[in-house]
């Protein structure tokens, strides 16, 4: 069982903001669904050795701690996901990946430890295109132009950036890479069948966060 520790949540949050000031900086106030987080903004798949992750549970780990509130990085909205996930954390034997179950719930930002970050004052800050003299080497090891934290109300000056796609070897359930040296039928992540999702009834393909055909209406219950 991976820990949950508040460093793993603090380096989470501060890739986070790195991307998101980058991508669409509005977006550190208004917020995201907690499915955009994993699936699209920071997927473990193409983020790990930035975030410094060594395995999948350890990312999901964070990722819950995270969502739960730990460390007041962000809240969610309900707030009841929030308390759900935030007792999941204090059990004994917290389940990772329970997060998911709350793909559609939404997530805010904490103003004031954005700020921090794209101040420069958290530990692992996003680097200046043109470093000052006592530059501190960061590990984010990409060419990035600096971030512009937007005000309420100002529009974003820096256009959005179309996600990663996806591996050739992923889950399409929960975007973990599937061993590549034998057959794969079930995820050993999440359990679930390896391969596009289909409706039940009608076969038409559904995307993973999907709870419901959008061509018959069928509840999905893979």
């Amino acid at each position: 069982m991976a820990l949950i520790e508040l460093a793993d949540i603090r380096r989470l949050f501060e890739g986070l903001v790195t991307e998101l000031s980058e991508r669409d900086p509005a977006r550190l106030r208004s917020g995201f669904q907690v499915a955009e987080l994993y699936q699209q903004l920071i997927p473990y798949r193409t983020h790990r050795g930035a975030l410094g992750f060594v395995s999948h549970q350890d990312y999901e780990a964070a990722v819950l701690g995270l969502l739960a509130g730990t460390g007041g990085f962000a809240r969610l909205e309900p707030a009841e996901a929030q308390e759900a996930l935030a007792a999941e954390v204090a059990s004994p034997n917290p389940d990772p990946t329970l997060f998911r179950e709350f793909a559609g719930a939404r997530v805010r930002l904490d103003d004031r430890h954005v700020r921090d970050v794209l101040s420069g004052d958290a530990i692992y800050a996003p680097p200046s295109p043109t470093p000052p003299e006592e530059a501190v080497v960061l590990p984010f090891p990409t060419e990035r132009t600096a971030p512009v934290f937007e005000l309420e109300g100002q529009a974003a000056q820096t256009p959005a950036e179309p996600a990663a796609p996806p591996a050739a070897n992923a889950c399409a359930s929960c975007g973990a890479e599937l061993p590549a040296d034998r057959t794969v039928v079930y995820c050993p992540f999440c359990g679930k069948p390896v391969g596009t999702p289909q409706c039940a009834r009608c076969g038409d393909e559904l995307r993973p966060d999907w709870r419901f055909c959008p061509r018959c209406g069928h509840t999905r219950n893979d």
